[in-house]
């Protein structure tokens, strides 16, 4: 008994030694904000914005919303990147959602669930989404309510993309 309780301890201590990465910790140092993030804008009018003719690249936008990418994994593994959908409750100006409005769920909603998603990439140098997965990254789970500020582009596939320069988990 005595040896079991030990055991523990020692494991316990063993655990609280174990040095992070320091690429984690610069990552997080770097991206992570310990304060709400300013300016939230919904992610159907950043898709307006960035779709007008001679948007501005290098705009910053700050969005909030909901890691949810509906029946699908939103999370690349292996990545700082995930995909989110917005958590302003509505998906257009005659349908009023509420904080716990799941675009996903929703019949008016779903005929155009790409206008209120994005992907959210964190990147390196290289312009490539960082090696380390967002989860062990930021501590993100499914559904997690975020802030996310970054500029944003349309890619090919029509999808609204932040290259993220900051993220607020809201807790």
């Amino acid at each position: 008994m005595i040896r079991a309780g030990l055991s523990v301890v020692l494991l316990l201590f063993a655990a609280g030694c174990v040095e992070q990465d320091p690429a984690v910790v610069a990552a997080r140092q770097q991206y992570a904000s310990q304060s709400a993030l300013q300016g939230e804008q919904k992610i159907p009018e950043v898709r307006k914005a960035v779709s007008a003719e001679g948007a501005d690249s290098s705009k910053s936008y700050t969005i909030r919303a909901k890691i949810n990418a509906g029946e699908f994994p939103p999370f690349a593994d292996g990545q700082a990147a995930f995909i989110v959908t917005d958590a302003f409750g509505t998906a257009a100006a005659e349908h009023q959602g509420g904080a716990d409005h799941n675009p996903h769920d929703c019949p008016f909603c779903k005929r155009d669930i790409n206008s209120v998603m994005a992907r959210v990439e964190f990147c390196g140098n290289d312009g490539k989404p960082i090696a380390i997965d967002a989860r062990s990254l930021f501590d993100l789970k499914e559904m997690q309510l975020v802030q996310v500020t970054g500029t944003a582009r349309m890619d090919a596939d029509d999808w609204l993309v932040i290259s993220a320069t900051r993220i607020h988990v809201v807790r």
